[in-house]
């Protein structure tokens, strides 16, 4: 996500500070004086804008992937990110904000790879209709106890509860994430299999017992590279198409009572 900077005030007064403290200091009505207390103030505007540089905010780019279905999930999703992001910066609990930021870092990651390769919207569409519009409402619910003077052991146990499950929640993210990238890490592990098959075959690993092609006709060394590539490939394929273990999230029992 881009980010956009916006200047703080506080150079702004304490250059206008410095220039005041120099009309107390020197005479204004001379005109060397008034340069010098203006470039007083302009040397301490620009120094306090190198000491308080403002904040970064985010900037949403607009989402176009060419299907106006996926897009519009992907701004959904981003909104119930922001929401999680807003909630960390809420709630004191040190621990709750760093599950908080894992989850909300891995969602971006996530929806960067589907607005990048829209095919993988499949592969997240729980992700982005439950799990994530569900997490939201579970930190709406912990924010209100939270907020509660008198508590009594069903709101301590749901605060706890809901503490309890944001760990497991993070994690899962993660792996939603890590899923999306495996065919890639099957075509990555493929490649170097064929090219650590061919650079072996020409001897150039210097693996012992490896029959190489230098010591093949033209025609048997074209038929040892076809085959190793045919198999790398198959494997590959074949990992493409294992189906992949759905994740769940455990949520708590009231939650999933509902």
């Amino acid at each position: 996500m881009k980010t956009r900077r916006i200047p703080s005030a506080i150079p702004i007064y304490l250059g206008a500070a410095a220039f005041v403290i120099c009309g107390l200091i020197f005479p204004l009505y001379k005109l060397g004086y008034i340069l010098l207390s203006a470039a007083v103030g302009l040397g301490v505007y620009f120094l306090g804008g190198k000491i308080f540089r403002g904040r970064e905010v985010p900037v949403e780019t607009p989402v176009d992937t060419g299907d106006s279905e996926v897009d519009r999930q992907i701004r959904e999703g981003l909104a119930e990110l922001a929401k999680l992001e807003q909630a960390a910066q809420q709630i004191p609990s040190a621990e709750v904000k760093i599950q908080l930021e894992r989850m909300v870092r891995a969602g971006r990651q996530i929806f960067d790879a589907v607005v990048q390769t829209p095919e993988k919207s499949t592969q997240v569409r729980k992700f982005m209709n439950y799990y994530l519009p569900t997490c939201v409402k579970l930190l709406d619910q912990y924010r209100y106890f939270s907020k509660l003077n008198a508590r009594g052991g069903h709101v301590e146990g749901s605060i706890q509860s809901i503490q309890n499950s944001l760990d497991m929640i993070a994690s899962a993210f993660e792996k939603q994430l890590d899923n999306l990238f495996r065919a890639e890490a099957m075509d990555i592990s493929s490649d170097i299999d064929v090219l650590e098959t061919m650079m072996a075959a020409e001897g150039l690993t210097g693996q012992p017992n490896f029959q190489t092609t230098a010591s093949m006709s033209q025609e048997e060394r074209a038929a040892r590279l076809k085959m190793e590539a045919e198999r790398c490939r198959a494997a590959s394929t074949a990992a493409r198409e294992t189906p992949k273990q759905p994740i769940e999230l455990k949520l708590p029992e009231k939650e999933q009572n509902k």
